[in-house]
């Protein structure tokens, strides 16, 4: 079906109420006259209902005409991506013309609910309040996911700090400015000194950490706390984790060269008892032969003698040599060891150390790093773990996603149309190049499904927190009622 076929139908029910709504008055005529409570309660409800209709039928007829030819797109944070997309556009000699503002989301969403504007490119859905706004003037709302993203907040991988689960409010609370949480074990884990880190304060990813996680409008240095260590790129952040690659090839030898220095320190004792032996033995030998001497024995004993004494000789400068070998084989391996134990040292006081990265860091480094599941105190979500899925879906309590939104009226333009199916036919190499999660195929798939007409868009519908009820992959089958009153504008 066609969006101008779902239009059309949505537009016919809508027409078909109203008719009736204006005859149901003098129906229950009767009913009001004779005085029956409910009746006339039903007939004003039914009333203004259908004064209502009119002024919203009203309104959507004040909007103000799109000029043929022409895109209108507003919005912030996830202009970057928009903007490449544009020019792309616009590079393939379409004959429309594709206007860029960057007037901020909540301009954005009041200029698109007011029919200024086609599309919205924003990293946000829209709001309860402005979807009330683009409903009063009979717009109802579309959204396009166009890529992912998410912050992960990560310890070193085989370490361990008595948890593996935080709250948003308690991920909050260790990075903002002022924190008082020097410990792992004030928010309920181990007893462990913790340290903060993450990009330096200009980068991008500390923009996106500070709006979806701190919640700031405009992140800057007031909303950490002062001990934030900042690092250029994950070598200083692995440095800062764990004491780096090679503190911890060296830390993880220290068994090892503790074994080794005991193996050398046993040696040099069991052989400097080989060398005394064997001083002694020269020692002895010595004396023995001067004996001979003086007792003047006969040449054969004497030769006995004298092959006794150089016999000992070669036995105690071999055992000098060997005792001084084994002993600088000691040294040696005191040495590495003492290394070992300086590189243990900082890797053990790095333990606590703990920072945040975007998704497509973390895959990169997935083996370095231990994330943890993070849960919404009012047990919304609890303990999701970040993964492409649970990002792309919005289950992940720290994702946020690069949206394109729209309203059925702008989505009966075929300019529009284009230009979206344009954007997702390059969405999933848009967001590889800008370290953005990727749409899954069947998401994709579905969203290009909107724009050929072979399924009907979902129309989006926030609850009064925001939540957004419905996906790209859901496809609600309309009945009577929901036709009704959700009509297509």
């Amino acid at each position: 079906m066609s969006i101008q076929t779902l239009r059309g139908r949505r537009g016919a029910a809508l027409a078909l109420v109203l008719a009736a709504a204006l005859a149901l008055p003098a129906c229950s005529s009767d009913d009001t006259a004779s005085g029956n409570p409910g009746a006339d309660a039903q007939a004003r409800d039914e009333s203004a209902q259908q004064q209502q209709a009119q002024q919203v039928a009203q309104a959507n007829a004040a909007l103000p005409e799109r000029p043929s030819g022409q895109v209108d797109i507003d919005g912030t944070n996830s202009l970057s991506l928009t903007r490449r997309e544009v020019n792309a556009y616009q590079a393939t000699g379409t004959n429309t013309v594709v206007n860029l503002g960057e007037n901020g989301e909540d301009r954005a969403f009041q200029e698109l609910c007011s029919g200024k504007i086609d599309l919205v490119s924003s990293m946000r859905p829209i709001s309860r309040k402005e979807w009330d706004a683009c409903q009063a003037v009979g717009l109802d709302v579309v959204q396009f996911q166009i890529a992912s993203d998410a912050v992960v907040i990560a310890i070193a991988s085989e370490t361990d700090v008595g948890g593996d689960c935080l709250t948003t409010d308690q991920v909050q609370e260790i990075w903002r400015a002022g924190s008082p949480v020097t410990n792992w074990s004030q928010v309920g884990f181990d007893d462990i000194p913790l340290k903060v880190g993450g990009p330096l304060l200009t980068s991008n990813d500390f923009d996106v950490f500070g709006k979806s996680v701190l919640g700031s409008l405009a992140p800057a240095l007031t909303d950490v706390r002062s001990d934030y260590f900042t690092y250029k790129n994950f070598d200083e952040a692995r440095t800062f984790l764990n004491g780096g690659s090679k503190r911890i090839r060296l830390a993880l030898t220290y068994p090892e060269r503790a074994r080794e220095r005991g193996q050398w320190r046993s040696a040099v004792v069991s052989q400097k008892q080989v060398y005394i032996d064997a001083r002694n033995e020269l020692r002895a030998a010595l004396a023995n032969r001067a004996k001979g001497y003086r007792d003047q024995r006969s040449a054969a004993d004497q030769a006995k003698d004298e092959a006794r004494v150089q016999a000992a000789y070669v036995a105690r400068t071999k055992a000098r040599l060997k005792l001084e070998r084994y002993q600088q084989n000691l040294r040696a391996a005191e040495k590495q060891l003492s290394i070992a134990t300086k590189a243990k040292r900082y890797a053990d006081a790095t333990l606590g150390h703990v920072i945040y990265a975007r998704f497509s860091d973390y895959e990169v480094f997935e083996d370095q790093l231990r994330p943890f599941e993070i849960t919404e105190p009012d047990g919304h979500r609890n303990c999701v773990f970040p993964s492409q899925q649970t990002i792309t879906n919005g289950d992940y309590p720290f994702a946020s996603q690069v949206l394109l939104t729209t309203t059925t009226r702008s989505l009966n333009r075929k300019e529009v149309q284009d230009f979206i199916r344009h954007y997702l036919n390059a969405a999933q190499e848009s967001a590889a190049t800008a370290h953005l999660v990727a749409l899954p195929d069947e998401t994709l798939r579905a969203e290009l499904a909107w724009l050929d007409g072979s399924r009907e868009p979902v129309l989006v519908v926030p609850d009064e927190d925001g939540q957004i009820s419905a996906n790209a992959t859901e496809t609600p089958t309309p009945t009577a009622e929901s036709t009704v009153q959700q009509p297509a504008r």
